[in-house]
């Protein structure tokens, strides 16, 4: 059991491996302390269990917080060149700036037009095939990020690239907390033979294939595209090109071919997995929580009408479906313990001695679950933010689900108006109810979460309809 340390937290042996965010959670308010310390096989680690710690040492102190530890397992599974994984290096600073720069909040907006539309082929898709709605939520936030990273396009509901997709989310849903593993503090049992190999290490190697199809497969077609002059405008294709004029004038790139395949493989993986959860935490709460539903459909038929569609210019007029974003993002954080950072000098943080080399988690599911910041943290409440005024309490949108400080998510604006837009495109046109089971029955979905570096819920029965007969339907997708 661990024992009480100080300030600190507690000093422990013990970590645990699955869903750990909810120990953490659990622990931080068994010894009223929002900072945790643990000294696991000699290795420091702290663990951040509230916003202000994680902003005053992620954000404020960011600088020596910017590093990340050797992911061995994850570069097992595949990850090597991947913006998400790499250490605090030149390496890193140049794929940040050039992601950062591309998927920038004033840049997004060039990609209202391709979401608009994946939004609605996705709605339409799902009138006729509803029992799909998985897939075809999937083939939605896919289609996205291949058409802003690649300008590829997804044809079908069968189309390799959402196979690829979703094989590479079942890897960092089940795969285990990162920089966590067995194999991560001990490197060298990497090489030890499957018969002997820790179950974690076993499925590092099962899925490293499909980690590495969805940093070679799209890029490979976007190369060949360049070569062919065919290629669609794409965040892939100015790399290349720019990779491909340096090698004309002698030149070496500023990004190799491999930094080019990580670059592709961070908006690939990251970008679809993370909007595909969120978009499943969203349905599940329409089907368990129709009054929700139903007033948020009511504003955007107020506000929308049944003549057309919402745009991304309706948005500022939709206040509750803004809140049903938050809450979505709040109620489940789809990297719950986010991606550890390391120190890189030692600090002291309210009289605590953080040594340097530190591993450090920010647990995005104690800050969005804290009761001092939500009463009822564990209730799908979207009328939390509003304003006293109007009804509401007033709290304060999440935070931490897309990280802190110079780690913090590239993608969270595109990844902001991919939800939006699809959440505002479903409510306007379809409806999510409970499945009725065999006895005529109304079956109430049972929350079960994946544990991962990502986390969303498995697999639920509902129904979609049509709403209005489909008049929406008919009045622009």
């Amino acid at each position: 059991m661990p024992m009480a340390y100080a300030d600190a937290g507690f000093i422990s042996f013990y970590r645990p491996t699955a869903s750990p965010e909810y120990r953490y959670t659990e622990w931080s308010r068994e010894y009223n302390s929002d900072v945790l310390y643990f000294k696991m096989l000699n290795q420091d680690v702290i663990v951040l269990n509230s916003r202000a710690a994680s902003i005053d040492l992620l954000d404020k102190r960011g600088s020596n917080y910017c590093d990340r530890p050797d992911f061995i397992l994850f570069d097992i599974m595949g990850f090597r060149a991947t913006l998400t994984f790499l250490r605090w290096s030149p390496r890193f600073r140049m794929h940040r700036k050039l992601l950062q720069s591309a998927l920038s909040k004033a840049k997004i907006t060039q990609y209202h037009a391709l979401q608009t539309t994946e939004a609605r082929r996705m709605v339409r898709a799902l009138v006729a095939r509803p029992e799909n709605w998985e897939t075809l939520l999937r083939r939605y936030a896919t289609a996205v990020v291949l058409g802003v990273g690649f300008g590829v396009s997804i044809v079908s509901d069968e189309d390799p690239y959402i196979r690829m997709a979703a094989d590479a989310s079942y890897a960092l849903g089940h795969g285990g907390a990162p920089a966590g593993t067995l194999v991560d503090f001990f490197p060298l049992l990497r090489y030890i033979p499957e018969c002997i190999a820790p179950h974690s290490l076993r499925f590092a190697r099962k899925w490293h294939g499909a980690i590495r199809r969805i940093h070679e497969v799209p890029f490979a077609a976007v190369q060949r595209e360049v070569i062919n002059g065919t290629a669609r405008a794409s965040f892939i294709r100015e790399q290349l090109e720019a990779y491909d004029e340096a090698a004309e004038r002698g030149e070496t790139s500023q990004m190799s071919l491999e930094d080019i395949k990580g670059a592709a493989g961070a908006i690939y993986a990251a970008g679809q997995d993370t909007t595909w959860s969120t978009t499943v935490v969203f349905v599940l709460n329409m089907v368990l929580h129709p009054e929700v539903q139903r007033r948020a459909q009511q504003e955007i038929d107020s506000v929308v009408g049944a003549d057309r569609l919402p745009t991304f210019s309706d948005r500022p007029h939709l206040p509750y479906l803004e809140y049903v974003l938050q809450e979505s993002l709040r109620w489940c954080p789809v990297s719950p313990l986010g991606i550890p950072h390391k120190s890189l000098e030692d600090d002291v943080y309210r009289g605590m001695f953080i040594p340097k080399g530190s591993i450090v988690y920010a647990n995005a599911r104690a800050m969005c679950h804290n009761p001092s910041t939500y009463s009822d943290p564990e209730a799908f409440d979207p009328m939390r933010y509003a304003p006293i005024s109007e009804g509401g309490r007033g709290e304060p949108y999440p935070v931490g689900q897309f990280g802190f400080g110079r780690r913090i998510c590239v993608g969270r604006h595109l990844a902001d108006s991919t939800l939006w837009i699809i959440m505002a495109t479903i409510l306007a046109t379809l409806g999510f109810e409970k499945a009725v089971g065999d006895d005529g029955q109304r079956i109430t979905p049972t929350v079960t979460l994946t544990s991962g570096l990502t986390s969303h819920p498995e697999h639920f029965p509902c129904q979609v309809k049509a709403r209005c007969g489909g008049v929406a339907l008919s009045a622009g997708v």
